[in-house]
């Protein structure tokens, strides 16, 4: 008798039918399905928001009109970026990514400018549960 399988061993997915067809519980499965708390950045467009500068918080109030996203690479770049002279060894260690940063930004609806969403201060009437 061939062993039903617990996952696919080529993607590591769970076998959706192994309690029907063993009629046990699948010993991979998690005791509990693991939720995760997300947050739909889109509702927030509308809302107004005032933002924080050096200069403390701002006596404006405009609205969000989008929310957008930007990723960038960072690297540890030395200033002397010449290429080894032949026949002398590259060092890897010239060239080292620091890691990925990920940023988003509240686009103003008066003037469609870009402010870092972390300086920004959302004012919600009536405390919405989002």
């Amino acid at each position: 008798m061939n062993k039903i399988p617990t996952h696919d061993p080529q993607t590591g997915e769970l076998n959706p039918y192994y309690e029907e067809l063993t009629g046990e519980k699948n010993p991979l499965s998690p005791e509990e399905k693991i939720v995760i708390p997300t947050f739909d950045m889109k509702r927030l467009v509308g809302k107004e928001f005032r933002f924080k500068g050096q200069y403390g918080l701002s006596t404006w109030t405009d609205k969000v009109k989008a929310i957008r996203s930007h990723n960038s690479v960072e690297f540890n770049v030395p200033l002397d970026l010449k290429l080894p002279k032949e026949g002398e060894p590259f060092k890897a260690s010239q060239f080292k990514i620091i890691g990925m940063k990920y940023k988003f930004f509240v686009v103003s609806e008066r003037s469609e400018q870009n402010y870092e969403f972390e300086d920004c201060i959302f004012l919600i009437e009536n405390y919405e549960v989002f």
